[in-house]
């Protein structure tokens, strides 16, 4: 532990070191400079900066070296800056070695490994500030075009296609996060604390401190109080590299206080407003409850079909320019046997359908209730009785049913009780009194039925 405690203690003089070599490199490097070259003792001053240029970047690579013994770094991101950091050590050995007096070679050498060891320099620093810092530490708070320019945009799995009962919460948004900024220090390898993450298993076990995470339950979930802490504080996670963004924590939050649930979908959580605006932007996740004209997927249909539908005495419109499905009126006297073929040929495809006023009988609406995808039916001034309406009881996604005007009476309560899908159905003007819908209302909780008051 002794020996441990000493390495940590060395190693943490790396941040003080380093600044060491940078000023003494660009110091020698300034007085490579013809302005400031002279004569005689100039020289030998130069190969003393030279000298203390390479022996404080080597103190400070040791150093550095011993820092990343304490296993908080990601290995892809730790070794470029120790490899770049070798070659400046060495670098600024040859910068030292070409100013030695009785070392003779042509100035272009040196002017060679002035470049080297300047873009080393560059590269080095940058490399360690990144590792200490985060990636975006230069422009975090850089103008706009810049970050454009120079910031990589964190690019999230999304899930535009998928129904919320096919997104596993902790699988697919909370792990890859957790795999990113913590597995490095918590695995089969390293599993500092006494935690292991790489596994659902070793999360739940927890480490010597405590549980990882504990639903519905902040101040008891480890993991989130420490990447929740300032910077400043020595608990703060992760350590080193890029901490989690206040999204990504928010998402954490959320996910615990919905119980921290390992193997549960999207659709058995609830959403606050900052949750669904964080599920869409980040994931492409629209947790809205959606009309099932949102949900049907369909291809486009060609043009010879509306041709077809406007010589048979249709009107038609699209919902929109990237939803197919059709809102269809017939504005004929008479429903043609030509009209109900074409009705039954592009079924899918009808999602509001407007047949008032067009002699439509019970056959007819046998071959209507083809039509699987129906959200929206008028049939108002129309000849038909209540049961007449028996064959709808295949549409499903039935949500409005105007009969204003027909035949039906108090027998259309018994029916519609087969299309609990529906949400409001207009009775003006038919058989059926106030009194019989005060009467049936408490049978249709989700049903609004407008009629004569």
């Amino acid at each position: 532990m002794i020996g441990l405690d000493l390495t940590q203690f060395l190693g943490r003089l790396h941040p003080l070191l380093v600044h060491l070599p940078i000023g003494f490199i660009l110091l020698a490097l300034i007085f490579e400079l013809k302005r400031f070259r002279g004569k005689g003792s100039n020289f030998n001053f130069l190969q003393i900066t030279w000298f203390i240029a390479f022996l404080s970047s080597l103190f400070s690579a040791l150093m550095g070296w011993l820092l990343a013994q304490n296993g908080h770094y990601i290995d892809t991101e730790l070794t470029p800056h120790q490899y770049t950091g070798i070659l400046l050590v060495l670098f600024s050995c040859v910068g030292w070695i070409l100013r030695i007096k009785n070392i003779r070679l042509p100035s272009f050498f040196s002017q060679i490994n002035n470049f080297i060891v300047l873009a080393l320099l560059i590269i080095v620093g940058h490399l360690g500030g990144s590792l200490t810092h985060g990636s975006d530490y230069l422009t975090k708070y850089a103008p706009d075009f810049i970050k454009l320019k120079f910031e990589k945009q964190k690019n999230y799995k999304t899930f535009e296609e998928l129904p919320l009962d096919s997104v596993f919460v902790f699988k697919e948004l909370v792990q890859p996060l957790l795999n990113e900024k913590c597995i490095a220090c918590h695995n089969n390898e390293i599993s500092r604390g006494g935690l292991n993450m790489s596994t659902v298993e070793g999360i739940q076990k927890g480490g010597k401190s405590g549980a990882a995470f504990t639903g519905q339950n902040l101040n008891k979930s480890l993991i989130f109080k420490r990447i929740s802490y300032s910077q400043e504080n020595e608990k703060f996670m992760p350590p080193t590299g890029v901490p989690f963004s206040f999204h990504e924590i928010q998402l954490i939050q959320w996910w615990i206080q919905e119980g921290a649930n390992y193997t549960a979908a999207l659709s058995e959580f609830a959403f606050t407003p900052d949750i669904k605006a964080l599920l869409l932007k980040q994931y492409g996740l629209d947790t809205r409850a959606k009309s099932w004209v949102e949900k049907v997927k369909l291809d486009p249909l060609p043009d010879s079909v509306f041709i077809a539908l406007e010589n048979a005495n249709f009107s038609w419109r699209t919902l929109s320019q990237s939803n197919p499905l059709l809102d269809v009126r017939f504005q004929g006297d008479k429903l043609s046997t030509e009209a109900l073929s074409l009705l039954e040929t592009y079924a899918p495809y009808i999602t509001w359908l407007n047949l008032s006023g067009c002699e439509v009988k019970d056959s007819d609406l046998k071959v209507i209730a083809k039509l699987k995808n129906l959200t929206r039916l008028n049939l108002q001034q129309n000849p038909i009785r209540a049961r007449d309406l028996v064959s709808l009881k295949t549409l499903t996604h039935i949500e409005i049913l105007n009969l204003h005007s027909t035949l039906v009476n108090q027998d259309v309560f018994e029916v519609l009780k087969a299309i609990p899908s529906l949400k409001k159905v207009f009775l003006w003007n038919t058989r059926v009194s106030a009194n019989a819908v005060l009467k049936n209302k408490a049978a249709f909780p989700q049903t609004e039925f407008i009629s004569e008051l």
